[in-house]
Parts: C-alpha cells; sequence; structure tokens
C-alpha cells in the first residue's frame, strides 16, 4: 500500500506549486468575449486579447506532451532492461530515489523554479507511468488471488484517494506559492522518505519470496479449502445415509402402496386324520 499511493502526496503538491507559477508568469491566455447592445441594434465585441508570446494552456500542453514522449520511451526501452539486468529489487528503488532528490530540491535548494518543476515533474510522471507502476504490476506474482483482490481494492479505491486528498488539503490550506513552499515542504520530504524506505524493504521480500518459491496467503487459502472439502464430503455422507434409510423404510408394510397386490397367506393344512 505505502509503495502505491505515498508519491502522490508530493506529486500533488509539487503540480500544485508549478500550476501556481506557470499562471503568474504566463497567464491563462483564454479570449473574452462581452457583447452589449449599442442603439438597440447592433452589438459590440470587447476582446481581452492574451499576454504576448506563450500562455499557460501552451505550457501545460507542452508537459503533457513531454510526460507521454518521455513514458513511451521509457516503457519500451528502460523497463525491460532494467528488470532483465537488475532486477525487481533494483528497479523498484529508482523513482523513490529519483522524488526524493526532486523533493528536496524542489522545496529547499531551488523553490519557486518554473523550469526545474517543468523538467523534474516529467521526470517523475514519465517514471511513475513506465517503471514504478509496471514493478508494482510485478509484486503480485509470489501472491495468491484472495490477496491479489484485497490488495487491489486497498489501493486502488481507499489508498490513492485518502492520498490525493492529503495533497489537496495541504495544497488548500497553504493557498499561494510561497505557502505550498512553506507547508508542502515537511510532508513531500517525509513521504518520499517513507515510499524509499518501504520500497527497499518490499524488494528484499520480493527476493526472498522468489528464491524460496513460497506464496502469499497460499496457507491460508489451502486451509479453508480443505475445510470445505471435509464439509462436503461430511454432507455427501449424510445424504447418503438418509438416502438409504429411506430405502429401508420404503421396504416396510407400512409405507406399501395399498393398490399394490399382495400375495395370499398361506395357510397350512392339517391333516385330519392325524387329528
Amino acid at each position: 500500500l505505502a509503495v502505491s499511493v505515498l508519491y502522490e502526496i508530493a506529486l500533488t503538491c509539487m503540480h500544485y506549486e508549478m500550476n501556481l507559477i506557470g499562471l503568474d508568469r504566463f497567464g491563462v491566455g483564454i479570449s473574452i468575449t462581452d457583447e452589449s447592445e449599442v442603439d438597440g441594434n447592433s452589438s459590440e465585441k470587447v476582446v481581452a486579447q492574451p499576454r504576448e508570446g506563450i500562455t499557460y494552456i501552451q505550457f501545460m500542453g507542452w508537459y503533457g506532451q513531454t510526460v507521454n514522449i518521455l513514458s513511451l520511451f521509457l516503457s519500451f526501452y528502460a523497463f525491460p532492461r532494467l528488470i532483465k539486468h537488475y532486477g525487481l529489487r533494483i528497479t523498484i528503488r529508482i523513482f523513490p530515489t529519483f522524488l526524493l532528490f526532486v523533493t528536496i530540491f524542489a522545496f529547499v535548494l531551488l523553490p519557486r523554479n518554473l523550469y526545474f518543476l517543468f523538467i523534474s515533474l516529467s521526470l517523475c510522471k514519465a517514471l511513475t507511468y513506465s517503471v514504478h507502476d509496471p514493478a508494482e504490476e510485478v509484486l503480485y506474482m509470489p501472491t495468491s488471488d484472495s490477496i491479489k483482490f484485497r490488495a487491489k481494492f486497498w489501493i486502488d479505491v481507499v489508498g490513492q484517494r485518502v492520498a490525493k486528498a492529503v495533497g489537496s488539503a495541504i495544497n488548500n490550506y497553504a493557498g499561494s506559492v510561497e505557502g505550498i513552499v512553506i507547508y508542502g515542504s515537511l510532508p513531500s520530504v517525509v513521504a518520499s522518505i517513507a515510499l524509499w524506505l518501504a520500497c527497499y524493504q518490499v524488494g528484499i521480500l520480493f527476493d526472498g519470496l522468489i528464491q524460496s518459491g513460497d506464496v502469499v496467503g497460499f496457507e491460508k487459502e489451502e486451509l479453508v479449502l480443505g475445510v470445505e472439502m471435509t464439509n462436503l464430503e461430511d454432507n455427501e455422507e449424510a445424504k447418503d445415509t438418509m438416502t438409504n434409510h429411506n430405502h429401508d423404510d420404503d421396504d416396510s408394510p407400512l409405507f406399501r402402496d395399498p393398490e399394490e397386490e399382495l400375495s395370499p397367506p398361506t395357510i397350512a393344512c392339517v391333516d385330519r386324520v392325524s387329528l
């Protein structure tokens, strides 16, 4: 759970910082048209022209394109080679290490630096989609089906929503670039450190499970299955007993069909002479 959700707090705070700086520097860049009647017949259109140069919308468009291009490159070239040559234990630590350095620079060493946020967040998002998320899916290999279903529920439904809500609450409380640098730095750095420690421990546990061949939750499933099979056998034996008992009852004269032809009773003949 920690491996899958903790990074959302830091990314949400840094993304909010980049949005505020970008809005302040570039402006929204949307043309606003105001139609007001003049002389009751014609209308005059007043258009608010955007600022010269790039706008915030263009800036975010470039950000999305950069993230998608980097994600495609890393997914196709980097992730297969990392898993093949270094294994999951090293691969799953790459994103937390990079995120820890980015949060320290973004909030402590280089605060309010738009270009650093643009490049670092693009790489963080790309690493999340192309390296970290696929590595999380590999973690499900030494687990049973029931453990997979429960883990997916707590991660996708509960964990990620709670982490994003925590990040949004910090942004709402900060309210400005200066505020997010002050109030968002400590939670982001702490979440990054906790993520790195969780990934470090999970990588070691995963290698141990693969080497031993154990499956998490498999023993419990076998126990439950054994109890169910025992109960099923007991039920079958009870049904067979009841069936045999019913057959015996059917042979009794009390349960015989009244219309059934009965053989006449045998009468012993007694010789009168002998009497």
